[in-house]
């Protein structure tokens, strides 16, 4: 089984019983009932060596900040603000003050900046370093975004840029937390979620979750200056931009009468309009030559 299908088999395993549970497996956070105003938002997301970096090409700041911005990212997602933290961490043998000291400042980088608490976790021995965070963070009723409110028709938009995350954006990625605050203020989001595992998946993924098709027009879709590097001609470019994990952009969609609404940029991040979704449950990107394609939801998946 891929991915997506040992989900889909958790889920039908899984079904929540309490009815605090407003949403639970399948959207980028479970949803649960706070408070009048308020849900509860909680995620979880872990970062393995030789799986999700390498000690080669990561340092050890760089390792701790990006277990907590997979997470943060997850939390943007739905709209939300972030509010504590639970860090687990399987360390291997040898780790020295110095080198422990730097997993404690990638982790307080995150938290200065985003304005959370870690508040407890757990220590284990590992052969390969891994960090597993579980994070909680709530939203107001109003703003939370799903990734099954679209509608055909609606607009389809990304922020940043995209491709070629792994030469160095997976580990420096700002998770777009204040973006999406911003964003869900100004117009009314039909449906978000990050991009994780490339637009391709991630875009099917929303398009399954909301009950209809899209058409991308490809030359829209913002090409990273990595990706760019990476590619010998502009087809390459796109196919990075469509297939390449791990850029944590945000992916929303808005009724089309309010898309002169979205603006150009948000907090100097670009955010582009990349296509429409359809009735007709197809998932279509058009080249620049006007041709019709077949898009495969071929971004990363862990199995």
């Amino acid at each position: 089984m891929n991915e997506d299908q040992i989900i889909e088999f958790i889920k039908r395993h899984l079904k929540p019983k309490q009815k605090t549970v407003v949403v639970g497996p399948g959207d980028d956070t479970a949803v649960l009932s706070y408070n009048n105003r308020e849900y509860l938002l909680l995620t979880t997301d872990c970062i393995v060596e030789d799986v999700h970096f390498t000690r080669s090409e990561a340092t050890l700041f760089q390792i701790a900040r990006k277990s907590i911005a997979v997470n943060l990212s997850d939390i943007a997602a739905m709209g939300g603000i972030p509010l504590y933290a639970l860090v687990c961490a399987g360390l291997p043998d040898g780790l020295t003050r110095r080198e422990l000291a730097q997993l404690i400042k990638g982790l307080k980088s995150a938290t200065d900046i985003f304005n959370f608490d870690i508040v407890g976790g757990n220590l284990t021995r590992s052969e390969k370093l891994f960090i597993d965070v579980s994070l909680t963070g709530k939203v107001e009723k109003r703003y939370l975004k799903l990734r099954s409110g679209a509608q055909p028709g609606d607009l389809i938009f990304v922020t940043g840029t995209l491709g070629g995350s792994y030469l160095k954006k997976h580990l420096t990625f700002t998770p777009r937390v204040k973006e999406s605050r911003e964003l869900i203020k100004k117009v009314p989001i039909s449906a978000m979620m990050d991009i994780s595992d490339g637009l391709s998946t991630d875009l099917t993924r929303l398009a399954k979750a909301s009950g209809v098709g899209f058409k991308i027009y490809l030359e829209k879709i913002p090409v990273s200056q990595d990706a760019v590097k990476i590619s010998k001609n502009s087809k390459e470019e796109i196919q990075h931009a469509l297939c390449d994990g791990e850029d944590y952009e945000l992916l929303f969609t808005v009724p089309k009468d309010y898309g002169g609404k979205v603006p150009d940029k948000i907090n100097s991040v670009p955010v582009s309009c990349i296509g429409v979704l359809t009735k007709e449950k197809r998932y279509t990107g058009i080249a620049p030559e006007g041709k019709e394609i077949i898009v495969q939801p071929s971004g990363y998946s862990h199995f």
